[in-house]
């Protein structure tokens, strides 16, 4: 076991890990000449802005804001008691600043009151040069009140150089994503004793995200979908169809174990006897999974793995891919490197990474994916998930 089920967090990252990650981002920063950095994380499924530096959960009610600075130690400034700290002193592992006040981000009234903390903190080191990062997620208010109360401010883009670290693992980071594909793979041979007729696709959603808890994840992203001839995972709450003989299933387990380190799994089902169509479009979305696997190689532009799955399904008679069907995964459920064509990072060495395409026939008669992890090695990639691959029986 790599964690200690009894600790205050259930999480296995050790305080060198965060100095390391701490330390690569500083490094950064200083080539960027930016004093500091500003980060905030709201919820468990993309908690890297925070989690990625500090073993503190972001959940619940109330997000949380955080300086790096280019010298020195974290800051985090969130809800708690007035006078109190954001961070229980017990998980606040070198920080400069602790701040709490009883806010919340739906409430205006209470922003000015944390915020000020952010200002003095900012004005205190005489910061100027700030950097942002996951400008998608950083609050207008957080942003606003550093510029408008702090002079000679500048604001510069950090997103590709943060990505860029947070992108290679370390072998600490390795082996509790091996052991998050473990898990995962634990779940899936579970799996066979839950699908049913007769639920709701919810139900065996609760059911699996149950099962998941009791194994300490911190979320759980279950993907169900049922039907025939065609089957097509949904979010959790249109999940209300009930799963009837002869159906097929697209289960997708995607999950943060302890630590919220994310991996993914997903197989297609079948309650009756496969259709040749099924048989036919999974197999070939099975051979473009292995086409991708070894595509994906040191030095290969991530843009190039969209480009080979479009040329397959172009070749091959299937609709061309409008999403992304693959990226790293770490403490966020999506990570850098992503499988788009406007990706500009190259495919690194200790990249972990998903893949699963979806092929879906010109007349929508068939859709089905695969997933699994995998990790970049110096002379390939090998998929972790150990997993049967094919189409699954109850």
């Amino acid at each position: 076991m790599l964690y200690d089920r009894h600790a205050p967090i259930v999480s296995p990252t050790s305080h060198a890990e965060f100095d390391r990650r701490r330390a690569a981002v500083q490094a950064e920063l200083k080539k960027l000449d930016v004093d500091c950095v500003l980060l905030y994380s709201s919820y468990l499924r993309q908690s890297g802005g925070l989690r990625y530096f500090l073993d503190f959960p972001t959940c619940g009610t109330n997000a949380a804001f955080a300086i790096l600075p280019a010298e020195g130690d974290l800051s985090v400034f969130g809800h708690g008691f007035q006078g109190g700290t954001t961070v229980p002193k017990n998980l606040a592992y070198k920080l400069e600043e602790n701040f709490g006040y009883p806010y919340a981000c739906v409430m205006n009234v209470t922003l000015p009151h944390l915020f000020e903390g952010v200002v003095k903190y900012v004005k205190k080191h005489n910061f100027h040069k700030i950097g942002l990062y996951r400008k998608g997620l950083l609050p207008y208010a957080f942003v606003q009140s550093v510029v408008e109360n702090c002079e000679n401010v500048s604001i510069i883009d950090c997103d590709d150089a943060i990505d860029h670290v947070m992108a290679i693992k370390s072998p600490e980071e390795l082996e509790h994503l091996r052991a998050v594909c473990e898990l995962h793979d634990n779940v899936y041979g579970a799996l066979k004793a839950l699908v049913r007729p007769g639920k709701r696709e919810k139900d065996l959603a609760n059911e699996i995200r149950d099962l998941c808890f009791k194994m300490d994840c911190e979320e759980t992203n279950i993907m169900i979908g049922a039907g025939n001839p065609v089957a097509h995972h949904t979010h959790y709450p249109f999940q209300t169809k009930e799963i009837r003989e002869n159906d097929f299933l697209d289960l997708l387990v995607e999950v943060g174990g302890p630590g919220n380190y994310y991996g993914e799994l997903s197989r297609m089902w079948a309650l009756g006897e496969p259709s040749d169509e099924l048989v036919r479009v999974n197999n070939d979305c099975l051979k473009i999974q292995d086409i991708l696997q070894e595509t994906a190689r040191p030095g290969v532009p991530a843009r190039h793995m969209m480009e080979v799955l479009l040329d397959f399904q172009k070749e091959n008679g299937y609709k061309p891919e409008g999403r992304f069907f693959g990226h790293s995964q770490g403490v966020d459920l999506t990570q850098r490197p992503v499988f788009r064509l406007e990706e500009t990072m190259l495919l690194e060495e200790n990249m972990f990474i998903s893949i699963h395409p979806a092929l879906e026939t010109l007349d929508g008669s068939m859709w089905v994916m695969n997933t699994d992890n995998y990790i970049i090695t110096k002379d390939g990639t090998e998929r972790i998930n150990k997993t049967p691959r094919g189409i699954f029986r109850p």
